[in-house]
């Protein structure tokens, strides 16, 4: 009686896996692929990204950079159909350690320019420290090109 129980418990377990296995969303996901070899330092253009529909079955989310443009940078070598995703891809810097940047503080009804030289690099929204001179140093949020906000 016993077997006949275990057996019984066993069937109804695969049926039970077998069901959950079926039930598991699966989801379409558009997601960008290298359309060729790419090169470190490569700016991306719109024939270097393809987009592809991947259909997931195990409920898990590739984890790619969705919002990859051209523009972005390669910053290692990446193979035909990898998934274009970060670190190996990323937005290209705006400033760069050593470049002069025009240092902006603004509150409401007044703004002060200044000049100034970036210590680190960054892509717009990253954090960099700025040097005004040899003693004093300001952090801001990168805005554009060459440009920094401070807070």
């Amino acid at each position: 009686m016993k077997r006949h129980n275990a057996a019984f418990l066993a069937g109804l377990m695969c049926v039970v896996h077998s069901a959950r296995a079926q039930s598991v969303s699966r989801g379409t996901n558009r997601i960008p692929v290298a359309a060729r070899d790419l090169m470190r330092g490569t700016i991306l253009s719109p024939t270097d990204i393809k987009w592809t529909d991947t259909t997931l079955t195990d409920g898990s989310t590739p984890t790619a950079a969705t919002d990859v443009a051209p523009g972005w940078v390669a910053r290692r070598v990446i193979r035909a159909g990898e998934i274009l995703q970060e670190p190996g891809v990323a937005k290209p810097d705006l400033v760069n350690a050593g470049d002069a940047v025009e240092v902006i503080y603004s509150v409401p009804g007044v703004a002060i320019r200044m000049h100034g030289t970036a210590v680190g690099r960054g892509s717009k929204g990253d954090e960099v420290y700025v040097r005004l001179d040899n003693r004093r140093r300001l952090r801001g949020i990168i805005a554009g090109p060459n440009t920094v906000r401070v807070m």
